[in-house]
């Protein structure tokens, strides 16, 4: 038999966008500090999507501690508006809040709606802290017969942690954080970007 010519493309691709920031390390200390003077003060879990844990209101940016990380987040979310090549200037303002995550703590599948972004800041990741999974976005993968692997596989895919990491990903794509298996709290950041 001949060879047959054949050409490939990917289409439909999702980004996930990984920024290392980890250079504000020498500012964790206080943030940490601060997330426990903020939930002495208000125990009572903000609520949302997640589960066995605590979480704050969406107000974390109005606190002047948090201002560094809240000059990089609007880079990086700037960054990844830019990169999918939006028509114009895009206007955006940053939403931030808290989770921490002890053991047996987790988030449930969700997406966050009317957002331009959305992202997740480790702030704390220790070992055994578990992924943050994303599922395929398209319906119709998961009523394929056969799953396969890559881009025509459907699924789940795992992002693992590290303190420091912001994972930045479209608003509209579900995503979940498995239990936390370790001693130490896993402690995040979700941020949102907001059209303004």
């Amino acid at each position: 038999m001949t060879d047959i010519a054949v050409s490939r493309q990917d289409i439909f691709p999702t980004t996930l966008w990984s920024f290392d920031l980890s250079f504000l390390q020498p500012h964790f200390p206080v943030w940490l500090n601060a997330v426990q003077q903020w939930r002495a003060a208000q125990p009572q879990p903000a609520g949302g999507s997640m589960r066995r844990g605590w979480n704050s209101s969406a107000s974390l940016f109005e606190q002047a501690a948090f201002a560094p990380l809240h000059e990089a987040a609007q880079a990086c979310f700037g960054q990844a508006l830019q990169e999918m090549q939006l028509p114009g200037a895009v206007r955006f303002r940053m939403e931030g809040w808290l989770e921490v995550h002890e053991q047996g703590s987790f988030n449930m599948p969700h997406v966050h709606a009317n957002r331009l972004l959305s992202g997740c800041f480790y702030l704390q990741a220790p070992p055994q802290c578990g992924p943050l999974l994303f599922r395929d976005p398209r319906p119709a993968v998961a009523l394929g017969q056969v799953a396969g692997r890559g881009v025509n596989g459907g699924g789940l895919t795992a992002a693992q942690p590290s303190a420091g990491q912001l994972l930045v990903f479209p608003n509209w794509l579900e995503q979940q954080l498995e239990p936390h298996a370790g001693g130490a709290p896993r402690v995040t950041i979700g941020i949102n970007a907001v059209a303004a």
